[in-house]
């Protein structure tokens, strides 16, 4: 199977994955006509989509939703009390299994300051995967999650000192770092060291998504994994904005 981060910053975020013939997408940020061009520059047949997973309406990561579902007529799979103007909006709840054309999906609470913000963790064929992004703090239950799975999204938003140093306003410092609102690098990175000295953790690869375009950087993530990075997971940091394809690796 294959998978991709469609995009992934302060911008837009999108991941799209390969179900069997179909596909399935977690959030678009995107317009339709950029989600459409990135999608078939990654080799994906876009009319195979059969449905959208939105965490929450940030627009970074819904401006495209409606569009997308409309355009295709397909449905979104969203928290039931996201109001919305989706072709199909299909109310979904955290902690409930949901089994769709083959995806075997649950959602799970964030820590976000956008209402009924949520994820998801899922399973295609024998493979299991999560997306952490957009929250303030790592649950019990996403350390549950992660540690179950094989590939994991994860997000490193911020570098403390940048965003420190950095011109945003201080209410805006505030939003950023507090626990309604994104993880730093150092959380980031202390969530896989505790994840690796777990004797059950499942996980195999993780792609580190979401880096701030204002608070954080490649060089500034990489210098805080060499510096504070203990575990053996191989990962990736995601350019911003980057669209990279991949093929199951395991």
């Amino acid at each position: 199977m294959r998978y991709a981060v469609v995009g992934s910053g302060s911008s837009a975020n999108s991941y799209i994955f390969e179900v069997g013939e179909d596909l399935f997408v977690i959030d678009n940020g995107f317009s339709l006509k950029e989600f459409k061009r990135r999608v078939e520059d990654l080799g994906f047949n876009y009319s195979k989509i059969r449905g959208i997973f939105l965490t929450h309406t940030h627009s970074d990561h819904a401006k495209g939703v409606g569009p997308l579902s409309r355009d295709l007529e397909i449905p979104v799979y969203a928290h039931s009390k996201v109001k919305s103007d989706f072709y199909i909006h299909k109310k979904v709840e955290s902690e409930k299994h949901y089994i769709i054309n083959g995806l075997n999906i649950m959602p799970f609470d964030l820590s976000h300051d956008a209402p009924n913000s949520i994820s998801y963790y899922f399973k295609i064929e024998d493979k299991r995967y999560t997306v952490i992004t957009d929250t303030g703090i790592i649950t019990p239950r996403m350390f549950e999650l992660a540690k179950r799975s094989d590939v994991l999204f994860l997000e490193a938003n911020y570098c403390e000192n940048m965003l420190k140093a950095g011109s945003y306003p201080y209410y805006l410092k505030k939003r950023i770092s507090s626990d309604m609102g994104h993880l730093s690098n150092v959380s980031a990175i202390n969530f896989l060291n505790n994840l690796s000295e777990t004797q059950d953790c499942n996980l195999k690869y993780v792609y580190m998504c979401h880096l701030s375009k204002n608070n954080n950087s490649i060089e500034a993530l990489q210098r805080d994994f060499d510096e504070l990075y203990r575990g053996a997971v191989p990962y990736r940091i995601c350019k911003r904005d980057e669209a990279v394809s991949y093929l199951e690796r395991f």
